[in-house]
């Protein structure tokens, strides 16, 4: 069965059973790997490596998300479950910026609480869920320092197949309004390069220093 930390979700209950594609044939002509392992080239290293390429649902293990203590009384206290598939780090050379990629399940009234991606970029795709019941909320940027406003976010209202981004130094917030369908959404997070890191440190710097001068 699937691994599953911390979770309490029934998710898989309302999976229709669909019989396996009969892969005879191919198995019969080509050399199907079973596992999540292939020999990729490496730009970095200039060569080859064996590198994970591949990874199944039912091998990975999906962590309850966090309840936000800044939810209001009136707001659904069910939280969603996340899994991560793959975790590539930024080369040496700082020439390829690393990611890091997986899925997040969301129970019907889920809400994945206001977060902000710092200097990465993220992108999520609507795998599965009821029509126009995934709300994406990003905080306006013309508020207080960027945080996360329900009063002016802007809303919108997702299905099956859309998709949506976050770009670095913005906050978000998703929320399953379905109160009968869990929705699946699939996320991809783009690591900022090593010189955006050192730029963003040098900001903060240079903000302390400002602080410490005027006081």
């Amino acid at each position: 069965g699937r691994k599953r930390s911390g979770g309490d979700d029934d998710s898989d209950d309302d999976e229709p059973s669909r019989e396996p594609f009969d892969d005879k044939s191919l198995r019969k002509k080509y050399k199907i790997r079973t596992g999540e392992s292939g020999h990729v080239w490496s730009e970095t290293l200039e060569n080859t490596l064996p590198t994970k390429v591949v990874s199944r649902l039912d091998g990975r293990s999906f962590s309850k998300l966090p309840l936000s203590s800044d939810r209001k009384k009136r707001e659904s206290k069910v939280v969603g479950f996340a899994s991560q598939a793959f975790h590539v780090q930024t080369d040496d050379d700082d020439l390829f910026p690393g990611y890091i990629a997986g899925n997040v399940v969301m129970p019907p009234r889920g809400i994945k609480d206001a977060e902000g991606v710092g200097l990465c970029s993220q992108v999520f795709n609507v795998g599965d869920c009821q029509p126009n019941s995934v709300e994406f909320a990003l905080a306006d940027p013309n508020g207080q320092d960027g945080e996360f406003d329900p009063r002016t976010a802007q809303r919108y209202l997702l299905s099956k197949g859309d998709m949506f981004q976050i770009p670095p130094g913005n906050v978000y917030r998703i929320e399953n309004h379905s109160r009968s369908d869990r929705a699946t959404l699939f996320w991809t997070i783009v690591k900022c390069t090593g010189k955006a890191e050192q730029t963003d440190e040098s900001d903060e710097d240079d903000g302390s220093r400002s602080g410490e001068t005027s006081s």
